[in-house]
């Protein structure tokens, strides 16, 4: 049980960022292999640690009472009388990280070390999400993300019995998820893992690793509908630049429009290619009935071409 909550809490994620010597993380790492094997203490001496670790007595010790100081292991020593340097003691990990001290920055908690997606602002800089929005005089969208955060939560809590703690997290996990994601994506993940998602942290943090999982899942149910579906929506976008294309005369389009009309009407993926040109619309003035008529049916997409959710701004 202790692992799963580490897991849930994107421990390693925490653990990555919290600055430990290569001795502690041979600690930690080696206590962690121990309570995945269902050993979650141990009964050991610091040199029969050092000797499992690579590490001499007097660093082991060292590195330990750093763990012990910032609550990461727990460790009780036998008898204190005992004169012997290989005194006996029961170690292991403190898999509560609320409990963990990180000494990186001010009042810090591991809250603060959990790595969250990346949002674009504009078409240049990349800021990480912090759960907060970035455009907060506008009253508006408050109220907007109010009501999106909400319902995440609503379908989280459905079937679940969450005290007010839990509550709290997952409140400010939903507010990063409607951050870097479509709200209705959000809830259609959590309404298709169910329990196998434990918390909305975990879901921010490994956002890619259930997307994967979804798209494999749903690779496997009607695939050829799928296709078959994909397809008329691809040949949806072309017919409506070809149909504009037509027009070119009396619409007047310069060579850009013409160029990226001729490019959607002959690229394998035109909803995908279509969602970049929508991110640089302005320079195409005169398509902009086009790109409301076809927003509905782009594709957002990554750099690397792998689909990441429906952009309709």
């Amino acid at each position: 049980m202790g692992v799963q909550q580490f897991l849930q809490q994107s421990g390693f994620k925490v653990l990555a960022m919290s600055r430990l010597s290569s001795c502690e993380y041979s600690i930690v790492l080696y206590l962690l292999n121990c309570a995945i094997s269902g050993l979650d203490q141990l009964i050991t001496t610091e040199t029969e640690l050092a000797s499992l670790t690579g590490h001499d007595d007097a660093e082991v010790g060292r590195a330990m009472g750093n763990l012990l100081t910032r609550n990461i292991i727990r460790v009780h020593y036998g008898d204190p009388t005992q004169k012997t340097r290989a005194k006996s003691l029961m170690i292991g990990m403190q898999f509560d990280l609320e409990k963990w001290s990180l000494d990186f920055a001010d009042k810090a908690t591991h809250d603060d070390a959990i790595v969250f997606p990346f949002r674009r602002i504009g078409h240049k800089n990349f800021q990480v999400v912090d759960g907060s929005r970035h455009d907060k005089n506008d009253r508006n969208s408050i109220k907007g993300e109010v009501a999106t955060w909400q319902r995440v939560v609503e379908a989280f809590a459905r079937g679940r019995n969450l005290n007010n703690g839990d509550l709290k997290k997952a409140e400010q996990a939903a507010k990063t998820l409607v951050e870097t994601h479509p709200v209705d994506q959000v809830i259609v993940m959590i309404l298709h893992f169910g329990a196998k998602i434990p918390t909305l942290s975990l879901l921010a943090s490994s956002w890619q690793h259930y997307s994967e999982l979804f798209e494999e899942e749903h690779q496997r149910v009607d695939l050829s509908d799928a296709r078959q579906k994909h397809s008329e929506l691809d040949q949806s976008v072309q017919d409506a630049a070809a149909k504009v294309l037509e027009k070119r005369e009396e619409l007047e389009l310069s060579e850009d429009e013409i160029t990226v009309l001729q490019i959607l009407i002959k690229h394998r993926h035109p909803r995908r290619q279509l969602f970049w040109a929508y991110q640089v619309r302005t320079r195409y003035p005169k398509l902009a009935g086009f790109f409301d008529e076809t927003a509905p049916l782009m594709l957002a997409v990554t750099t690397s071409g792998s689909v990441v959710k429906r952009t309709l701004e």
